[in-house]
């Protein structure tokens, strides 16, 4: 996973979870994830599997689908 996208995908969650009202804290707890964790994804600093993703999304109730549209939609040099 490029660094680019881990960056574009940690704003998107971190926009995500801030406009349900969720703490870090609170939303590491929903997802069964740690809080470094969900603060490391956040800042881009880590690529997660496929399992991670779908457990984000589901705490943000939508689809892994929803949870990655726009998702490095930039354009390639």
């Amino acid at each position: 996973m490029s660094e680019l996208i881990k960056k574009d995908f940690g704003t998107r969650v971190r926009a995500l979870r801030e406009q349900t009202g969720l703490s870090t804290k609170k939303f590491a707890l929903m997802v069964g994830l740690s809080k470094p964790y969900i603060i490391q994804i956040e800042h881009g600093n880590r690529n997660i599997s496929l399992d991670t993703i779908e457990r984000i999304a589901a705490g943000l109730n939508m689809t892994p689908s929803e949870l990655l549209e726009g998702v490095g939609s930039y354009t390639r040099n």
